[in-house]
């Protein structure tokens, strides 16, 4: 047995791995174009923006290691099944449930790296990504800017700036459209002006000197001119990268159950961070639900190879993913309480991981129809319409 059971493990842990290289590769890519826009409009280094990748990391693995467990189960079951192997196994004596034990334990083990990410990396890494966007800013933020150009880097503001000088990087020549407010759009123009960080407030500060503020209130058809010797406008950093993260998701497992009972103290329940805490303990368990999904359905046939099992497997996890936003969204409005409303994803897989194995490993399960067999089902009705028609 424990041969078989290496083998069973090898088979799995194979795709398993190409599926997490795979599926975060997917995520990256997603956050590409705003990677390449903080490379051309903020004048950050690839190697700044190499860093900012490896610190989102942690996030992306959480979602991809339990889609990478359920596919490499279906891959490596069904290349089994498809081969004969399983049932050959399974001729011989050797029950589903100990074919089923390294699957098991890889999951177990995925879940342990999972829950680690969850309570001591993911945090550690959204706080530190979220300092190194504010030093970006702090120190890349003239590189943003191009003289005699209008620049949008920042949202809801048009930059122009006449000259920036090479010595200390002050700006000369400045003029502000800004669009932030709807109701109250304001035209600021300086003779200069410079940058100065906040670490304190997490903001950039542009302090404009001598200069005139031109303003429009859209809600009383009202304009106002206001000339000033200095002013001060400031800039969340998180907002100019484009890159936002609630609190919660920075705090360790001590800091947000502090948070959480002080906010119950105060009478003003913290739902966020309840949410998050209660997500921390959810999500990591959905690694070893899908590997026992993938089981069952790893032993059915799949007409359109193992491109169909790759399509059940996103079919699945897309489930699992609106269920689980459904339970943020009813925890986060006090419709249920935070576990309770974060785990009705899981309960709702634990009940179909069970129906699915149970029937499997007695044998009362259609064995010879896949997951994606009523799709099959379906091109076969429209295909064969056509040919009725034309008989």
């Amino acid at each position: 047995m424990k041969i078989i059971h290496w083998y069973v493990a090898r088979e799995v842990i194979a795709p398993f791995a190409s599926g997490v290289l795979l599926l975060t590769f997917a995520l990256v890519t997603g956050r590409l174009l705003k990677l390449v826009e903080m490379v051309v409009n903020h004048g950050v280094t690839v190697a700044d923006v190499s860093s900012l990748i490896l610190l989102i990391m942690p996030a992306f693995l959480e979602l991809t290691f339990p889609m990478a467990v359920l596919l490499g189960v279906l891959m490596g079951f069904g290349r089994m099944s498809g081969d004969r192997e399983l049932i050959a196994a399974r001729a011989c004596g050797i029950s589903l449930y100990r074919l089923s034990i390294p699957v098991i334990g890889i999951a177990v083990v995925v879940w342990g790296l999972s829950t680690w990410l969850a309570f001591s990396v993911r945090p550690w890494a959204n706080a530190r990504l979220h300092e190194q966007i504010f030093e970006l800013t702090q120190t890349k933020s003239t590189a943003g800017l191009k003289e005699k150009i209008f620049n949008r880097t920042v949202p809801g503001l048009v930059i122009y700036v006449d000259n920036i000088s090479s010595k200390d990087e002050s700006l000369h020549g400045v003029m502000i459209a800004d669009g932030r407010d709807p109701k109250q759009q304001n035209t600021i123009i300086a003779r200069s002006g410079r940058i100065i960080p906040d670490r304190s407030a997490k903001s950039i500060t542009l302090r404009l000197d001598d200069g005139s503020i031109f303003g429009v209130d859209t809600t009383n058809a009202t304009s106002h001119v206001t000339s000033f010797r200095t002013y001060d406008l400031s800039v969340h950093p998180d907002e100019d990268m484009g890159v936002t993260f609630r609190d919660p998701e920075e705090m360790s497992l001590a800091e947000l159950r502090a948070t959480i009972a002080q906010a119950r103290a105060a009478g003003k329940p913290n739902r966020d961070a309840e949410t998050e805490l209660a997500s921390k303990f959810t999500l990591p368990l959905t690694t070893i639900l899908f590997a026992i999904i993938g089981i069952p359905l790893g032993l059915k046939p799949a007409r359109g190879g193992q491109s169909e099992r790759f399509g059940v497997a996103i079919s699945l996890f897309f489930l699992y993913y609106s269920l689980m936003r459904a339970g943020e969204a009813l925890a986060q409005r006090s419709v249920l309480n935070a576990y309770a409303a974060m785990s009705i994803p899981d309960v709702v897989f634990a009940l179909l991981a069970a129906w699915l194995f149970l029937r499997a490993a007695t044998d009362r399960g259609d064995q010879g129809r896949g997951a994606g067999d009523f799709i099959w089902d379906l091109v076969e009705r429209f295909q064969r319409k056509p040919a009725e028609a034309a008989a």
